[in-house]
């Protein structure tokens, strides 16, 4: 079973990515911010994750947390996930180890589309002209920035350090990303 984490910054092209893999590989896609858009149709979440989605800021831990392994429980058993936009906070990814453990899989393995700020900024501005996301705006993207650097990029020493990380380089078209990935998980096997 193959479980994958892509990882990066806002506009590094992570669904994309992550929609690709997992058309090719048979793989679950697991995008934390579809699962959040879709819990807030939800009248029991509906207030609660709108209050941060609206302002760039991240659902706490616990609640993402719950969805997600609520999600997970219909798809552990269809050969594998590629997760979109989680784990952002050190707290979920060890609870996602550990809900790997728990159930004698193999941890993930997080692919880094790596990108420059500036290239990531211009990308999600340029993303917002054709979308109706609450979060594509210029001061919801710098709150984004702000909190991935601050909680969610320390992420990849964590990763690093159990050697479960695969760096990319997120600039180039994405056609090519995807073949490096492609290329960079056969290697890493």
């Amino acid at each position: 079973m193959l479980n994958l984490i892509i990882f990066g910054p806002p506009g590094a092209g992570k669904g994309t990515q992550a929609k690709m893999i997992a058309d090719k590989l048979h793989l679950y896609h697991l995008s934390s911010g579809e699962l959040l858009r879709q819990s807030a149709k939800n009248p029991e979440y509906n207030q609660e994750i709108n209050s941060y989605l609206d302002f760039g800021k991240l659902v706490p831990d616990e609640l993402i947390i719950k969805l997600i392994a609520k999600d997970l429980e219909t798809h552990f058993n269809n050969g594998g996930v590629v997760f979109d936009g989680y784990p952002r906070t050190l707290f979920q990814a060890k609870s996602l180890d550990n809900l790997f453990t728990d159930r004698g899989i193999n941890p993930a393995t997080v692919i880094n589309l790596e990108l420059e700020d500036k290239v990531a900024i211009e990308r999600v501005m340029s993303r917002a002209e054709n979308s109706n996301r609450s979060d594509d705006r210029l001061e919801i993207v710098s709150e984004r920035f702000k909190i991935y650097h601050e909680l969610t990029e320390p992420l990849l020493q964590y990763y690093k350090s159990k050697n479960r990380l695969i760096t990319i380089d997120g600039r180039l078209n994405i056609e090519t990303v995807n073949k490096n990935i492609e290329q960079k998980l056969k290697n890493h096997k």
